[in-house]
Protein backbone atom coordinates (compact mmCIF):
# COMPACT_ATOMS: atom_id res chain seq x y z
CA UNK A 1 0.00 0.00 0.00
CA UNK A 2 1.41 3.39 -1.02
CA UNK A 3 1.90 5.60 2.04
CA UNK A 4 3.28 8.69 0.32
CA UNK A 5 4.12 10.12 -3.06
CA UNK A 6 6.85 12.34 -1.63
CA UNK A 7 10.30 11.60 -2.99
CA UNK A 8 12.45 10.19 -0.15
CA UNK A 9 15.69 11.90 0.73
CA UNK A 10 18.82 9.80 1.18
CA UNK A 11 21.76 11.79 2.44
CA UNK A 12 25.32 10.68 1.77
CA UNK A 13 28.65 12.26 2.61
CA UNK A 14 30.18 14.55 0.02
CA UNK A 15 33.21 12.91 -1.62
CA UNK A 16 36.54 14.61 -0.99
CA UNK A 17 38.16 13.50 -4.28
CA UNK A 18 37.04 12.89 -7.85
CA UNK A 19 37.70 9.75 -9.89
CA UNK A 20 40.92 11.09 -11.44
CA UNK A 21 42.34 11.93 -8.01
CA UNK A 22 41.27 8.60 -6.57
CA UNK A 23 42.76 6.69 -9.48
CA UNK A 24 46.03 8.52 -8.87
CA UNK A 25 45.90 7.60 -5.19
CA UNK A 26 45.36 4.00 -6.19
CA UNK A 27 48.29 4.11 -8.60
CA UNK A 28 50.51 5.67 -5.94
CA UNK A 29 49.63 3.05 -3.33
CA UNK A 30 52.15 0.22 -3.02
CA UNK A 31 50.51 -3.09 -2.23
CA UNK A 32 51.69 -4.66 1.01
CA UNK A 33 50.62 -8.32 0.83
CA UNK A 34 52.78 -9.24 3.81
CA UNK A 35 51.01 -6.69 6.00
CA UNK A 36 47.61 -6.91 4.32
CA UNK A 37 47.07 -10.23 2.57
CA UNK A 38 44.14 -8.99 0.45
CA UNK A 39 45.72 -5.83 -0.92
CA UNK A 40 46.14 -7.26 -4.44
CA UNK A 41 42.54 -8.27 -5.22
CA UNK A 42 41.27 -5.25 -3.27
CA UNK A 43 43.16 -2.91 -5.62
CA UNK A 44 41.66 -4.70 -8.62
CA UNK A 45 38.18 -4.38 -7.14
CA UNK A 46 38.50 -0.66 -6.41
CA UNK A 47 39.91 -0.03 -9.89
CA UNK A 48 36.88 -1.77 -11.38
CA UNK A 49 34.71 0.38 -9.12
CA UNK A 50 36.20 3.52 -10.68
CA UNK A 51 35.42 2.09 -14.13
CA UNK A 52 31.81 1.51 -13.09
CA UNK A 53 31.43 5.02 -11.71
CA UNK A 54 32.87 6.61 -14.82
CA UNK A 55 30.47 4.54 -16.94
CA UNK A 56 27.51 5.89 -14.95
CA UNK A 57 26.74 3.03 -12.59
CA UNK A 58 27.16 2.68 -8.84
CA UNK A 59 30.93 2.67 -8.41
CA UNK A 60 31.46 -0.89 -7.23
CA UNK A 61 33.80 -3.43 -8.78
CA UNK A 62 35.21 -6.81 -7.98
CA UNK A 63 37.14 -9.86 -9.06
CA UNK A 64 36.98 -13.64 -8.82
CA UNK A 65 39.79 -15.94 -7.74
CA UNK A 66 40.19 -19.67 -8.21
CA UNK A 67 42.74 -21.23 -5.86
CA UNK A 68 43.94 -17.66 -5.13
CA UNK A 69 44.53 -16.85 -8.81
CA UNK A 70 42.52 -14.01 -10.39
CA UNK A 71 40.36 -15.43 -13.18
CA UNK A 72 37.95 -12.54 -13.79
CA UNK A 73 37.38 -8.90 -12.93
CA UNK A 74 34.38 -6.72 -13.65
CA UNK A 75 32.12 -3.93 -12.44
CA UNK A 76 28.55 -2.94 -11.68
CA UNK A 77 26.38 -2.43 -14.78
CA UNK A 78 23.19 -1.57 -12.93
CA UNK A 79 22.70 1.95 -14.31
CA UNK A 80 24.66 1.98 -17.56
CA UNK A 81 24.53 1.56 -20.48
CA UNK A 82 20.86 1.22 -19.42
CA UNK A 83 19.04 0.14 -16.29
CA UNK A 84 19.68 -3.50 -15.42
CA UNK A 85 19.31 -3.20 -11.69
CA UNK A 86 20.17 -6.84 -11.07
CA UNK A 87 23.66 -6.34 -12.50
CA UNK A 88 25.54 -5.38 -9.38
CA UNK A 89 29.26 -6.17 -9.59
CA UNK A 90 28.80 -9.39 -7.61
CA UNK A 91 26.00 -10.51 -9.90
CA UNK A 92 28.03 -9.78 -13.04
CA UNK A 93 30.96 -11.83 -11.75
CA UNK A 94 28.81 -14.73 -10.58
CA UNK A 95 26.98 -14.75 -13.92
CA UNK A 96 30.35 -15.12 -15.65
CA UNK A 97 31.40 -17.90 -13.30
CA UNK A 98 28.18 -19.86 -13.59
CA UNK A 99 28.28 -19.54 -17.39
CA UNK A 100 31.82 -20.92 -17.26
CA UNK A 101 30.68 -23.82 -15.06
CA UNK A 102 27.45 -24.50 -16.96
CA UNK A 103 28.36 -28.11 -17.78
CA UNK A 104 29.35 -28.97 -14.21
CA UNK A 105 26.37 -29.68 -11.96
CA UNK A 106 28.43 -29.91 -8.77
CA UNK A 107 31.45 -27.61 -9.07
CA UNK A 108 33.63 -27.14 -6.01
CA UNK A 109 32.54 -23.59 -5.33
CA UNK A 110 34.55 -23.60 -2.12
CA UNK A 111 37.65 -23.20 -4.31
CA UNK A 112 36.44 -19.78 -5.53
CA UNK A 113 36.79 -16.42 -3.83
CA UNK A 114 34.80 -13.29 -4.66
CA UNK A 115 36.16 -9.83 -3.90
CA UNK A 116 34.09 -6.67 -4.10
CA UNK A 117 34.91 -3.04 -3.33
CA UNK A 118 31.77 -2.57 -1.19
CA UNK A 119 29.89 -4.78 1.23
CA UNK A 120 27.38 -6.78 -0.87
CA UNK A 121 23.76 -5.76 -0.59
CA UNK A 122 21.17 -8.28 0.69
CA UNK A 123 20.17 -9.22 -2.88
CA UNK A 124 23.76 -10.08 -3.78
CA UNK A 125 24.31 -11.88 -0.50
CA UNK A 126 21.29 -14.09 -1.15
CA UNK A 127 22.83 -14.99 -4.53
CA UNK A 128 26.20 -15.65 -2.89
CA UNK A 129 24.59 -17.98 -0.34
CA UNK A 130 22.75 -19.90 -3.07
CA UNK A 131 25.84 -20.10 -5.29
CA UNK A 132 27.95 -21.45 -2.40
CA UNK A 133 31.04 -19.51 -3.52
CA UNK A 134 33.45 -20.35 -0.73
CA UNK A 135 34.76 -16.95 0.33
CA UNK A 136 33.55 -13.40 -0.18
CA UNK A 137 35.58 -10.39 0.94
CA UNK A 138 34.59 -6.74 0.68
CA UNK A 139 36.99 -3.80 0.85
CA UNK A 140 34.69 -1.30 2.52
CA UNK A 141 31.60 -1.50 4.68
CA UNK A 142 29.56 1.66 5.23
CA UNK A 143 28.62 1.27 8.89
CA UNK A 144 27.07 4.76 8.91
CA UNK A 145 24.55 4.33 6.11
CA UNK A 146 20.84 4.20 6.85
CA UNK A 147 20.77 0.49 5.98
CA UNK A 148 23.86 -0.39 8.00
CA UNK A 149 24.84 0.02 11.63
CA UNK A 150 26.02 -2.63 14.04
CA UNK A 151 24.77 -5.52 11.92
CA UNK A 152 26.30 -6.53 8.62
CA UNK A 153 24.03 -7.11 5.63
CA UNK A 154 24.62 -10.84 6.05
CA UNK A 155 23.45 -10.70 9.67
CA UNK A 156 20.21 -9.08 8.51
CA UNK A 157 19.39 -11.80 5.99
CA UNK A 158 16.40 -14.12 6.61
CA UNK A 159 17.37 -17.22 8.56
CA UNK A 160 17.05 -19.52 5.57
CA UNK A 161 19.71 -17.63 3.63
CA UNK A 162 21.98 -17.54 6.67
CA UNK A 163 21.66 -21.33 6.92
CA UNK A 164 22.62 -21.63 3.25
CA UNK A 165 25.63 -19.43 3.95
CA UNK A 166 26.66 -21.11 7.20
CA UNK A 167 29.73 -22.80 5.65
CA UNK A 168 30.86 -19.72 3.76
CA UNK A 169 33.32 -16.97 4.65
CA UNK A 170 31.73 -13.53 4.16
CA UNK A 171 33.72 -10.77 5.79
CA UNK A 172 35.70 -7.58 5.42
CA UNK A 173 38.90 -7.88 3.41
CA UNK A 174 42.27 -7.78 5.15
CA UNK A 175 43.51 -4.76 3.22
CA UNK A 176 45.03 -1.38 3.98
CA UNK A 177 42.87 1.32 5.63
CA UNK A 178 44.03 3.54 2.76
CA UNK A 179 42.37 1.22 0.24
CA UNK A 180 39.20 1.12 2.33
CA UNK A 181 39.00 4.91 2.27
CA UNK A 182 39.66 5.05 -1.47
CA UNK A 183 36.86 2.50 -2.00
CA UNK A 184 34.55 4.63 0.14
CA UNK A 185 35.36 7.79 -1.78
CA UNK A 186 34.90 6.04 -5.12
CA UNK A 187 31.44 4.85 -4.08
CA UNK A 188 30.46 8.29 -2.77
CA UNK A 189 31.23 9.81 -6.16
CA UNK A 190 28.48 7.71 -7.75
CA UNK A 191 25.73 7.10 -5.26
CA UNK A 192 23.86 10.44 -5.35
CA UNK A 193 23.26 10.51 -9.10
CA UNK A 194 22.40 6.79 -9.20
CA UNK A 195 19.82 7.16 -6.44
CA UNK A 196 18.38 10.20 -8.23
CA UNK A 197 18.03 8.14 -11.41
CA UNK A 198 16.18 5.39 -9.56
CA UNK A 199 13.79 7.80 -7.88
CA UNK A 200 13.03 9.57 -11.16
CA UNK A 201 11.59 6.27 -12.43
CA UNK A 202 8.57 6.54 -10.06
Amino acid sequence: MCKTTEKPELNFDTPLFNYDELEQQLNDYEANPEGYKHDGPSIISVRQGIRAGRAGSVAVGGCLLHHDQVISENMSKANAPYHRLDLHAEMVLLNELEDRLCDNKTPKMRDYTLFTSQEPCPMCLARICCSQVGKTYYVYRDAKSIEAGDQTNYERLPEGFKLLGSRLVIEEADCSPKLKEIARQVWLNSIDHCVDEWLERY
